[in-house]
């Protein structure tokens, strides 16, 4: 019985056909299914059962080799395979089945596929992913799966097109071109330097601590921005036992912070890494101190090509940054430090933030770090997303102290994402969750094509199955952007790093203005832009800029609004305080600043806050807040994404006040009145009354009205929606001393803080006191929290008078009725 992926396509391209048996199955395929063998395909998909085998790059012509690993024929019509860098495609002809256990080799000499590309193997549908494989600068002759099917890509030693893929003698061997790289554990990396001396300009050193030699021909190399290529090895290629071998980086290593990365031959199985700070790697080394396994230091000399011993026993330069690249995935040292913003203050939470991932855990086969933006999803605050600038998304979820990849719907390891011709490679910086629930993108271009600014925003429905996320949308905005963004290279990185959006109902209440148009912002005037603007974070000048995206693709800028920083790397709508995040990285020592509108219409900077004194002044991209229903004690959660990904952690979590004591934003705020009380009569007998008037309080607050010295509880009123209460007839104890005495007024939740007091004279008592007890004007009066003054509380002579004229009425009746007796 066949299984089918899904519908086929009617498209069809000539492919060559090789099977080879993998199971006790007839090595052979047929080329036509005729509709009664249709008629008995089942209808479960088998999305899981095909993958892809073996890929040659540099053929002629380019083919891939895919393989049926179920124990059932497959139906494999339709099924297309991309290549990401040229955009293109072969779709398997319709009729083509795969037997169990064999391979299918499609090619064409229109199927060109190159360095740092990516295959995808997509069902009939054209949408859904069943497998892919990326890799890095250099050509795939070839590379293919061991264990068929379902391991890892390594290189073959010959081209197995159409059969098997021969398995290695030891599964831990991957020969690589040029050489078998056995023992290759056992390397390491001892010593690193920026300085451009020859010989040993921008060198690095490997040390076996194994007892055999390893041949690292195969090896490649990346620096902190590079994808691998191969090593630049002008001292051989054989890492003796227990010896050093010098090796030139193949990219320039930069004095203010950089990396040194080395891999097999496949690409992403890491030897080695390591990161330094600005300086760190110049003058003399970035060395292990000991040789191989020790804490890296800066050393001012240099010990190429032996022990870094006497190095490490000399002078010891102070690091610009602490740790360094001791993990198993790929770090980043921050580098373009700054000053910090002038006039900020403490940050109003904890000063030592956390880390709140586990280790190595935004590792793709693309990149280690990069982790860039995040979102708290305001309809699940224990849902996260974060975005890598290398084309992928998570969607994380709270695990104890920890954000942790959610492991449902196919989000354990997070999903790709792409343009909407369904390839293209978004330089994913920022996201943010609509009022939709869908997710917005920024990109600031196609890291296929890196050189070339594409400031956008991409629209994509988390709910989508498979491993891709498509965009539904995408709002162009380079060209918008001209007068900013320039069309080179260098401004290529300098684009949108940061989105967030700004409901509609918050821009108009504070009389937003419309820098298109200088007048109030009026929703209407922009038909099909939803409920709110989206703020895009610009790197290169610090600004927000809002737009109103329409939901035809088309859109209009509304405004430019400069936040205070100079560079900016990320934002966010804080829906609690009413106001807006502008974050910066180390380029401003990781200062942030808060924005509201002024009296004017316009965002201003309210606040300016330093950097979390514990925090590491990394490239600390991403900020997420979380909402104030999540307080305790205060406070709620704060966390940064380090882009660096430096000690293997991308995430801190710290806090923040939940009440950061904001004043009022908009062109017509509430004047600030203080708080005042009196008393009237302000001169009572002991015993006697007065009424408590207030006002400039807090609405609908409640406060404790006390007499002073002897605090004597007078009564406790709710303030009215104006900040005014009024406490009839409260009254002064009979006890009380005669003289001078104070009123004072407090808020319930916090009466060690007096707002407001009057003075108030007491006089001796001539009479026992009599009459009613306090009562408040408005609001709610406590009588139980009452000062005791002896009178007859309230309810008991309504009681007494109710008898009373109960008891008049008996007689005035009884008396009638004898009248008419008589």
């Amino acid at each position: 019985m066949l299984k089918p992926l899904s519908r086929p396509l009617a498209l069809t391209v000539g492919s060559t056909v090789l099977l080879a048996g993998l199971f006790a199955f007839p090595a052979a395929a047929t080329a036509d299914v005729g509709s009664q063998a249709r008629s008995e395909v089942e209808a479960a998909a088998a999305a899981s059962d095909l993958r892809i085998n073996e890929i040659e790059t540099d053929g002629s012509p380019d083919w891939v080799e895919v393989i049926n690993t179920s124990t059932e024929p497959l139906d494999a019509s339709g099924v297309v395979l991309t290549g990401r860098a040229n955009a293109v495609t072969i779709t398997l002809p319709s009729g083509t089945t795969i037997q169990p256990g064999a391979v299918y080799v499609a090619e064409s000499s229109t199927f060109k596929l190159k360095k740092g590309d990516k295959v995808s193997l997509l069902a009939s549908d054209g949408t859904t992913l069943l497998d892919s494989y990326e890799w890095g600068d250099f050509h795939l002759d070839t590379y293919g799966r061991v264990p068929n099917g379902t391991g890892e890509f390594v290189k073959q030693t010959t081209p197995s097109k159409g059969e098997l893929n021969p398995v290695a003698t030891d599964p831990g061997e991957e020969p690589g071109e040029g050489g078998d790289d056995t023992g290759w554990e056992s390397i390491k990396l001892n010593e690193v330097t920026s300085a451009n001396d020859d010989p040993t300009h921008d060198a690095y050193e490997l040390v076996n601590t194994g007892d055999t030699d390893v041949d690292v021909s195969s090896f490649l190399q990346a620096d902190s921005t590079s994808l691998p290529a191969a090593i630049e090895a002008p001292n051989g290629t054989v890492v003796p036992a227990h010896g050093y071998l010098v090796l030139l980086s193949n990219q320039g290593l930069s004095s203010g912070g950089d990396s040194v990365k080395v891999y097999r031959a496949d690409g992403s199985t890491i030897v080695d890494t390591v990161g330094w700070g600005n300086a760190d790697a110049q003058p003399g080394s970035w060395s292990r101190c000991a040789d191989a396994t020790g804490a890296w230091a800066h050393t001012a000399s240099s010990s190429f090509g032996s022990s870094n011993a006497t190095a490490c026993a000399g002078e010891i330069i102070p690091p610009s940054i602490p740790g360094g690249g001791e993990v198993s995935c790929q770090t980043e040292a921050p580098s373009g430090s700054g000053d910090p913003v002038v006039g900020g203050i403490a940050w109003p939470g904890s000063q030592n933030p956390v880390v709140s991932d586990n280790e190595c855990q935004f590792v793709t086969p693309v990149s280690g770090q990069d982790v860039s933006g995040l979102d708290i999803d305001p309809s699940a605050p224990d849902v996260m997303w974060a975005v890598k600038n290398k084309s992928h998304v998570y969607r994380l979820v709270k695990s104890g102290a920890l954000w942790v990849p959610d492991t449902t719907n196919g989000w354990s390891t997070g999903k790709d994402l792409v343009f909407p011709n369904g390839g293209g490679q978004p330089d994913s910086e920022g996201i943010t969750v609509g009022p939709d629930g869908l997710l917005y993108v920024t990109t600031e271009r196609d890291n296929a094509a890196s050189g070339v600014p594409l400031e956008s925003v991409l629209r994509f429905d988390p709910t989508e199955s498979g491993a891709v996320l498509h965009p539904t949308q995408q709002w162009v905005l380079t060209a918008d952007l001209a007068d900013v963004i320039d069309q080179v290279k260098a401004d290529s990185n300098l684009g949108f790093e940061g989105i967030t959006w700004v409901p509609d109902s918050y821009l108009t209440a504070n009389a937003f203005v419309d820098q298109s148009t200088m007048k109030a912002y009026d929703p209407q005037d922009y038909p099909g832009h939803g409920t709110g603007l989206f703020f895009g974070a610009l790197e290169k000048n610090g600004h927000l800029y809002a737009y109103a995206l329409k939901s035809d693709g088309t859109f209009q800028r509304i405004a430019s609004i400069d936040t205070g920083l100079p560079m900016i790397q990320e934002t966010q709508w804080d829906a609690d305080s009413q106001r807006i995040w502008a974050v910066a990285d180390n380029s401003s020592a990781g200062s942030t600043t808060l924005l509201k509108i002024d009296a004017n219409g316009a965002f201003v900077v309210d606040r300016i806050y330093n950097r979390p004194t514990g925090l590491p002044d990394y490239n600390n991209e991403g900020f997420a807040i979380a909402p104030s229903s999540t307080c305790v004690d205060g406070v709620k959660e704060v966390i940064r994404a380090d882009d660096g990904n430096n000690g293997g952690h991308s995430l801190w979590s710290g806090t923040i006040s939940c009440d950061l004591a904001l004043g009022p934003q908009g062109p017509n705020p509430p004047a600030e009145s203080t708080p005042t009380v009196t008393a009237t009569p302000s001169t009572v007998r002991a015993g006697g009354t007065t009424t408590i008037v207030a006002s400039g309080l807090e609405p609908d607050a409640e406060y404790t009205i006390v007499l002073r010295s002897e605090p004597v509880t007078l009564g406790r009123v709710v303030a009215d929606a104006d900040g005014a209460l009024t406490l009839r007839d409260a009254r002064i104890p009979a006890d009380t001393t005669a003289g001078a005495h104070t009123i004072t007024l407090a808020a319930t939740s916090d009466p060690s803080v007096v707002v407001a007091s009057t003075p108030i004279a007491v006089t001796a008592a001539a009479t026992a006191p009599s009459g009613t007890g306090p009562t408040p004007a408005n609001g709610v009066a406590k009588p139980s929290s009452l000062a005791s003054t002896g009178a007859q509380p309230l309810p008991v002579i309504a009681a007494g008078a109710l008898f009373l004229m109960l008891g008049a009425g008996l007689v005035v009746a009884r008396r009638r009725a004898r009248g008419t007796q008589a």
